[in-house]
């Protein structure tokens, strides 16, 4: 019971330096970078972008089972941890839009 209590602490107390670390924002962590507003849009932009991705694979995920239009080649895969996936999914899609917006709000424009 005092390991399930001290995982929590911990994963909270990560999840609250990632978020700080993530958003460029001083109201979460306690870190001393400051963003300036520049980056902190475009952290704030990929953010939603990638939340609005993972929604758009749950509706596509919905969908497909509600039509049980489910691909029966997968039906032999099992997954242990489906929230890792979408966790992936996230993460991943998080980097790749920090990159497409940093790139299209560069001041650097060729």
């Amino acid at each position: 019971m005092l390991i399930r209590w001290i995982i929590t602490f911990v994963v909270g107390l990560i999840m609250f330096f990632v978020i700080g670390w993530l958003t460029g924002n001083n109201e979460y962590g306690v870190t001393s970078k400051k963003d300036d507003e520049r980056s902190q849009l475009i952290k704030h932009k990929a953010i939603v972008s990638s939340w609005l991705l993972l929604i758009m694979f749950f509706i596509i995920n919905f969908v497909f089972n509600f039509f049980n239009l489910n691909d029966e080649r997968l039906a032999m895969v099992e997954f242990n941890y489906p929230e890792l996936f979408y966790l992936l999914i996230v993460i991943v899609s998080y980097f790749i839009y920090y990159w497409i917006y940093s790139r299209k709000m560069s001041s650097y424009e060729k």
